[in-house]
């Protein structure tokens, strides 16, 4: 039997309608809270140089980014409440260890698309509505094979993700952002978790000129499907220095456990961002590197590299609404 290391040794439990209730119920009570928050405040009379907060500066990044000045457009794509249309695609590789034979041998690589185009909700900026998908091409996932004691791989599209998610900027550089994540099984063979999957996500930040620090906590659990049970919590956290000329230096590791199997995993991280402007399209590049100190000791990644290029468009979708 062909098995994904991933879940090889999880068991596939029966899912109870009062599990999907208690599931809805937090989902619910945690939009419902966030959104409380995120509007508390709509208000934004402070004209903040560390991010767009006034008609004029969002009428550029909407129609005219490639106005924005390096340093503005580097701190703006490092805002996660930024009101800027961007598509970035991502290049991800990374190599595995562990006890299982030829655990060492093995790395995946990962083509990832995300699009963005905020939908403003107050003339200033401060406040977006974000519907973000995630489209995933993989190549060479390592398969264990339980029967024949070894790994096979295999390439095609993987799962479809996306979020939902509502943000408020205010005067001070707070930002507040919440919504849901979830997941949609449209991964070909054994790219997919064969399971819709749904939870909360939330957002603190404090930006400035100089920098920005936030937190970025989700979890995802499987609603229904026929895979194993999944229930997963992920941290990303920011801690990013702004440079002259454009760059972006600091640390944006993706913590996260496995609840099914009792699982951490806990990476080192350093990015580095550079924005350029080919011509009138302003675009971000930036280089990763992830080293593991805590994964699974049966099979997990090592360590990883990751590669992306973000063009910045004009909103040309939030003008046909307008």
């Amino acid at each position: 039997m062909i098995t994904n290391i991933r879940s090889s040794h999880g068991c596939k439990l029966n899912r109870l309608v009062g599990r999907q209730l208690y599931v809805s119920f937090l989902i619910g009570f945690f939009v419902l809270s966030s959104c409380t928050l995120v509007l508390a405040d709509p208000k934004n009379i402070v004209d903040n140089p560390a991010q767009i907060d006034t008609p004029e500066e969002l009428r550029v990044a909407q129609d005219e980014p490639n106005e924005l000045s390096s340093d503005d457009l580097a701190r703006e794509l490092n805002n996660p409440n930024a009101p800027l249309a961007k598509l970035t695609i991502e290049y991800k590789t990374t190599a595995f260890d562990g006890d299982i034979p030829g655990a060492e041998n093995e790395n995946v690589n990962m083509i990832l698309f995300k699009p963005v185009f905020p939908f403003p909700l107050t003339e200033d900026g401060t406040q977006n509505l974000f519907i973000r998908p995630v489209l995933a091409y993989v190549t060479e996932q390592p398969i264990f094979d339980s029967d024949k004691g070894r790994f096979k791989s295999t390439s095609g599209l993987g799962d479809l993700g996306f979020d939902v998610a509502l943000g408020q900027s205010y005067d001070s550089g707070l930002i507040l952002i919440g919504g849901i994540q979830g997941t949609l099984p449209i991964g070909e063979n054994d790219l997919t978790g064969d399971q819709y999957r749904l939870g909360p996500e939330f957002i603190v930040a404090d930006i400035n000129a100089s920098r920005v620090l936030a937190a970025f906590p989700a979890h995802q659990w499987d609603i229904s499907g026929d895979g194993p049970s999944y229930s997963t919590t992920t941290l990303e956290l920011f801690a990013l220095k702004f440079l002259p000329g454009g760059w972006t230096v600091g640390i944006q590791p993706v913590l996260g456990y496995d609840w099914e199997d009792d699982q951490a995993t806990i990476p080192l991280n350093l990015t580095v961002r550079k924005v350029v402007k080919l011509g009138n399209m302003p675009m971000q590049l930036s280089a990763g590197f992830d080293y593991y100190v805590e994964q699974s000791d049966d099979f997990g990644p090592d360590f990883g590299f990751k590669f992306s290029i973000t063009p910045v468009v004009p909103n040309f979708i939030y003008g046909w609404f307008q």
